[in-house]
């Protein structure tokens, strides 16, 4: 078994999925992450506000890692599309959730709403 740094650092280490210890975790993650996901959702469908909505669509972003990984693992996409696909979702998770934060604060700020 290799490093984990040099396993994290070598370009394709995603041949690693054919180590199942590799395999239940990304599984692992991929079921935490979907649940998330649908979490966020039920409580957007309850609250209906665009705050919530960008966090659920955050996390539903958050969720399609799992679908990447899947993909590499499946050799359907390289080891570079999957990294470009994988920062690329996490500049959509940062972005959705700063502006999540900005609209919630710009509408605590036009209600009044001070914090201590």
């Amino acid at each position: 078994m290799e490093p984990l740094l040099r396993l994290a650092l070598v370009p394709g280490h995603i041949g690693a999925a054919n180590d199942p210890i590799v395999t239940v975790v990304v599984a692992l993650a991929g079921l935490t992450s979907v649940t998330l996901a649908a979490l966020g959702v039920a409580v957007f469908y309850r609250r209906q506000t665009r705050s919530h909505l960008l966090i659920a669509l955050a996390l539903l972003a958050f969720a399609s890692r799992a679908g990447v990984a899947a993909l590499s693992f499946s050799d359907v996409l390289s080891t570079f599309d999957h990294h470009v696909a994988e920062h690329v979702l996490d500049i959509v998770m940062a972005g959705l959730v700063l502006a999540a934060i900005y609209y919630a604060r710009k509408i605590e700020r036009e209600s009044g709403v001070h914090e201590p």
